[in-house]
């Protein structure tokens, strides 16, 4: 593997954890080219290329798992998993689980109650 290569999937891990240790901050794609020493339009290629997404996409996937999590072990209002999961207001939190699970969080925390409880 070229060293360039090694660095780049390093230079990746490094931001998923910092995006999954940083969930309920604001994270942008400026912020984290800053903090990869990679200009935004490099950093989007790089996840693209290692990740096959881009940073955005990547961020709210992240979250919408976070917030699964949320519902399905703790009886948070959905305010609080919005919060917890950075996703800043309920609107927010419920579009992303609609166009990433087809549903909404009421509905997913009932479904999931009915059929693990």
């Amino acid at each position: 593997m070229p060293l360039e290569q090694v660095s780049t999937t390093r230079r990746v891990e490094e931001l998923r954890h910092h995006i999954l240790s940083h969930l309920a901050e604001p994270l942008t794609v400026a912020d984290l080219a800053a903090r990869a020493h990679v200009s935004d339009r490099q950093l989007t290629r790089i996840f693209k290329s290692e990740l096959g997404t881009t940073p955005h996409a990547y961020i709210e996937s992240a979250r919408v798992e976070e917030a699964r999590r949320q519902l399905e072990s703790t009886d948070a209002t959905l305010e609080r998993v919005a919060t917890l999961c950075g996703f800043g207001t309920v609107d927010t939190l419920v579009r992303a689980f609609r166009r990433r699970l087809d549903t909404t969080p009421t509905e997913y925390r009932r479904r999931f109650r009915t059929e693990h409880g």
